[in-house]
């Protein structure tokens, strides 16, 4: 949860907020002249010195802008909206916590271990059930498994079941995607519920058509196997008010989430997330109401209502329109918090890790960058964080918008940047460092 006890602290970051937007029109020293400049040669240098060009660059251990080129054009942001979903689950559930999904009984145990009446697990918007085939090979996280219900059940003692198991996703609604998503989006994200297994893929990798009821056929299928007879069909219902709590099961804490998020861009984990800061702080588990609160959120850390326009989670859409101003003065509010370190180490590392694995190798940005990436059709974004060679903290973010971008063109010039800046010296009075600081990758 977002901390509301300390006044003073939040008086200091408004003010730290405010002043990095009024740094725009702090004279550059000569080595911000020769960054600039580098900056311009390189966007010029790769065909992205138009219009629908936006680069921020703030020194966040000075509070001094160090370059603004239509930063406050809105441009599609593409997955560098992470950012914003992230930054506000961080901000509202907090770094320990774990998504849960519940085993609900209605029925009795005899003493020769025979349950008679119905299983019903109700999901509760864990982004990360999964198998364990699916976690080693896709997720490469440690989290919640179905499996540990077969595991809950028989170490109750239960050895048949006369009666069938139901899921329940009532705690989301039953739009499976976002309304404002183009044909064919959906081939990038699973359908959305509140109960989902595996991202909502099949073991085939095929787009489960009731997420649901796949979740209750597959519990349905392990008991079988597991010695475990259950004589009815899987199905999917609302858990009765009377149905009994058995067993919760717990996703791997948010921190390492928002890194299973983050790092390969994950659209699926981002919309799980949106729908449920919906239902938890929205009044509803849906986008728009997840949406809300996303919003809200930008708007409690300075950034105007009017710069900006977000329809889903993941950046996805087309209708999404932020500003780079926006990104950096999110990630500076951001490196204010003391919880800071987890949203930085969930992005990706230049020439290490995530969609930045093979990037910026063998230079000065090389595990010391770290962004999230963007990529739509008409869209490239990079945005994060970097020290400069004299060990000042550096925010950037960087939108590449047109009718089709050359995707090659757009890494080659974001990451000549990347590298300027993890070699530059701005110099100035440091006010900032970070407490903690992120320890080395």
């Amino acid at each position: 949860m977002e901390n509301r006890r300390n006044p003073i602290r939040r008086r200091v970051l408004i003010a730290f907020v405010a002043v990095l937007a009024a740094a725009v029109a702090v004279p550059a020293t000569a080595a911000a002249s020769t960054l600039q400049a580098r900056i311009t040669s390189a966007l010029t240098a790769h065909g992205f010195a138009g219009a629908t060009t936006a680069v921020s660059v703030v020194d966040l251990s000075t509070a001094t802008s160090l370059y603004e080129r239509n930063s406050e054009t809105q441009l599609l942001p593409a997955s560098n909206e992470k950012l914003v979903t992230s930054s506000t689950a961080l901000a509202r559930w907090g770094a320990t916590f774990r998504f849960r999904t519940e085993l609900f009984t209605n029925g009795t145990l005899a003493g020769d271990g025979v349950y008679t009446g119905n299983l019903f697990l109700k999901g509760f918007g864990d982004p990360s059930l999964s198998t364990t085939a699916y976690q080693s090979h896709v997720l490469h996280l440690r989290t919640s498994r179905l499996s540990d219900f077969v595991t809950a059940l028989r170490n109750a003692g239960v050895k048949k079941i006369v009666g069938r198991v139901v899921g329940d996703d009532s705690y989301f609604d039953t739009v499976r995607a976002v309304s404002s998503w183009k044909p064919g989006m959906t081939s990038d994200c699973g359908p959305l519920s509140a109960l989902s297994l595996n991202e909502g893929a099949s073991a085939a990798g095929a787009r489960v058509g009731d997420p649901p009821q796949y979740v209750a056929a597959q519990l349905t299928a392990l008991l079988r196997k597991a010695g475990i007879p259950v004589s009815g069909r899987p199905t999917v219902w609302v858990t009765p008010a009377t149905a009994r709590l058995s067993y919760i099961e717990r996703s791997a804490p948010l921190s390492r989430l928002l890194a299973a998020m983050n790092k390969p861009s994950d659209n699926f984990f981002a919309e799980m997330l949106t729908k449920g800061l919906g239902a938890s702080f929205g009044g509803g588990g849906t986008t728009a109401r997840g949406v809300a609160v996303e919003r809200a959120f930008l708007i409690s850390r300075g950034i105007a209502g009017a710069t900006f326009r977000l329809t889903d989670g993941s950046g996805l859409s087309y209708a999404d329109h932020m500003t780079t101003f926006d990104i950096t003065t999110l990630l500076a509010a951001m490196s204010r918090r003391p919880d800071w370190p987890v949203l930085w180490s969930s992005l990706s590392v230049a020439g290490v890790d995530g969609t930045l694995a093979h990037r910026m190798r063998g230079t000065a940005a090389q595990k010391n960058l770290h962004g999230k990436t963007g990529s739509l059709t008409v869209a490239s974004s990079l945005s994060g964080y970097v020290t400069s060679a004299n060990g000042e903290w550096l925010a950037f973010s960087m939108f590449m918008n047109s009718r089709v971008v050359d995707m090659t063109a757009a890494h080659a010039a974001q990451d000549a940047i990347g590298v300027a800046l993890a070699r530059s010296q701005p110099g100035g009075n440091v006010v900032w460092s970070p407490s903690p600081a992120p320890g080395a990758n």
